[in-house]
């Protein structure tokens, strides 16, 4: 947003007021790609300081795979991706994430690209299951709804939302990615 100055030909006095640009719809796909590199950053590397260049490798390789006639659902889909690695390295000791520029690699199978038949095999089970992980999939549309409305409401409506549910884990994971998402 950028602010201009505009003289009143009654008042010779200054005025401020807010001109609002419009956005693109390429700075929509910024967007998500901002906000699904935040995410995937809270979530796997919350406490590691990369480096710009590393960085903007990962949100290089977070477009690649954000690309989608459905943006809203890939971005969707991309979370609960990164969630299902996440739990997959809390449960199993020895784990690892490695680095951004590695783990999103799309030819790395044991990184982002391996996640898939995790994700295949979750959307199977909620065709007889439909309450099967949906907080994942909830933290996933709170943070698209972050995304694109960074309001209050939101946010306390989704807080309300990992509270009632009894999710503290998603919850403080919410918080955490929400901070980062509006003041990174």
């Amino acid at each position: 947003m950028r602010q201009a100055i505009i003289k009143n030909n009654n008042d010779h006095s200054p005025k401020l007021r807010i001109v609002k640009e419009s956005r693109p719809a390429e700075n929509d796909q910024l967007q998500l790609v901002n906000t699904a590199w935040n995410f995937a950053y809270t979530a796997l590397w919350n406490t590691v300081q990369f480096s710009l260049k590393e960085i903007e490798k990962a949100k290089q390789q977070i477009a690649a795979w954000l690309q989608s006639e459905n943006k809203e659902k890939t971005f969707i889909a991309f979370c609960e991706r990164v969630l299902l690695a996440r739990q997959y390295v809390n449960k199993n000791s020895g784990r690892y994430i490695p680095l951004p520029s590695v783990w999103l690699d799309s030819n790395n199978k044991l990184g982002f690209a391996g996640t898939q038949k995790w994700y295949d095999n979750m959307k199977n089970i909620r065709e007889s299951l439909p309450a099967y992980k949906t907080e994942i999939r909830a933290l996933a549309e709170a943070m698209l709804e972050i995304s694109k409305e960074p309001s209050a409401d939101n946010y306390r409506y989704w807080r309300t939302y990992f509270m009632d549910h009894h999710k503290p884990g998603l919850l403080n994971l919410f918080q955490t990615a929400a901070i980062q998402q509006l003041y990174n």
